[in-house]
């Protein structure tokens, strides 16, 4: 058989592996018919779940932004969308554990209509960045700390511009630097004594190749003070629908400020209601890293999250088990990333 239609038939196949699937899904029938599509080839028969998953918004088509709502088909495209797997800002957010509203691994088997099938979902950004302390040096107004700075792609170093900002009690400051061939870079960032507590680092780095592909780190330190609490220790920061809630687990503890970043935005958010603040709609290719800072027992602390909230890994490990994987590059809030979908074996 000639070339050409080899290719034309494995197209074909998964074409009417995708139609199988989507009619199926949108019939709520799913789980009947899987003896029904073994027919199929498992890698072909996964693919075309990852399809759907990826192509469709899902049912209700915004179960994302509604925190109440459990989706009855699992679908994360963005609605009207013009692009290719570009996804909903919220409903990814709500696969993150660490969201408030998040799906339950059980709610996400249930909407993706597998049954006797373990489902993984992750995604990451496209750029790593590394942030390491190098020095510190303390004087009588001030304290000076340097930090090593390191982007790859891939494990390949990256030549990126850097916009770093760094968020402490009553100090704001922000400036920009560059990552040069190999990848690497150094920052010298200067705090008033007396702003001590946590302070953090937020750094975000765009490839001159693509600004789709930025991305951003952040690092949280002690100044003058004990150890940051581990992340969530003291606010839970929840983003959806373009609102940060900030649930306080104790009584103690009193929210201050909150703000927004992006690559080259900073904003002090409004509180709309009692621990509720408003995100702004950035329009730019960038994630926002979203800030709340206060006092716990007089002691000052940050906290940070991101919007969306990448990157996370959900659902069923893998690692000592078989699996079928597949990876995407997808559009969230103009940010190339990538998803990867795992899929154990089917239930016999």
């Amino acid at each position: 058989m000639p070339s050409i239609s080899i290719d034309t038939f494995f197209a074909c196949t998964l074409m009417v592996a995708v139609v199988l699937i989507s009619t199926v899904l949108s019939s709520g029938i799913l789980t009947s018919q899987i003896n029904s599509l073994q027919g199929l080839n498992q890698e072909e028969y996964f693919k075309a779940i990852s399809e759907y998953i990826l192509s469709n918004s899902g049912t209700p088509a915004n179960w994302g932004s509604n925190p109440t709502e459990i989706p009855d088909t699992l679908g994360l495209a963005k609605s009207n969308s013009l692009y290719t797997y570009e996804l909903d800002i919220d409903k990814v957010s709500r696969l993150n554990t660490q969201n408030a509203f998040a799906l339950t691994y059980v709610e996400t088997l249930r909407a993706a209509r597998l049954k006797g099938i373990a489902l993984s979902i992750s995604i990451s950004q496209l750029i790593s960045i590394s942030i390491s302390l190098s020095s510190n040096n303390t004087s009588l107004n001030s304290t000076k700390y340097g930090f090593e700075i390191y982007a790859n792609e891939d494990g390949a170093p990256v030549q990126t511009s850097l916009h770093y900002y760094v968020i402490a009690r009553n100090f704001a400051y922000d400036a920009f630097n560059f990552t040069a061939s190999d990848g690497t870079s150094h920052i010298d960032v200067e705090i008033p004594n007396d702003s001590s507590g946590t302070v953090s680092l937020v750094i975000f780095a765009r490839p001159n190749h693509d600004s789709r592909m930025t991305a951003y780190r952040v690092y949280s330190f002690g100044h003058l003070s004990h150890d940051p609490s581990p992340e969530g220790a003291l606010v839970k920061l929840t983003p959806l629908d373009y609102a940060l809630s900030t649930d306080l687990n104790s009584s103690e503890t009193t929210v201050e400020k909150c703000y927004a970043l992006s690559y080259s935005y900073r904003f002090n958010l409004a509180q709309t209601v009692e621990g509720k603040y408003q995100i702004p709609e950035i329009l730019e290719n960038s994630p926002i890293v979203l800030i709340a800072s206060g006092s716990n027992n007089s002691s000052y602390f940050t906290e940070w999250t991101s919007y969306p909230q990448i990157p996370f890994e959900a659902g069923a490990d893998f690692k000592n088990a078989e699996s079928y994987s597949y990876s995407y590059i997808v559009i969230v809030k103009n940010v190339l990333c990538r998803l990867t979908l795992r899929f154990g074996g089917m239930s016999q």
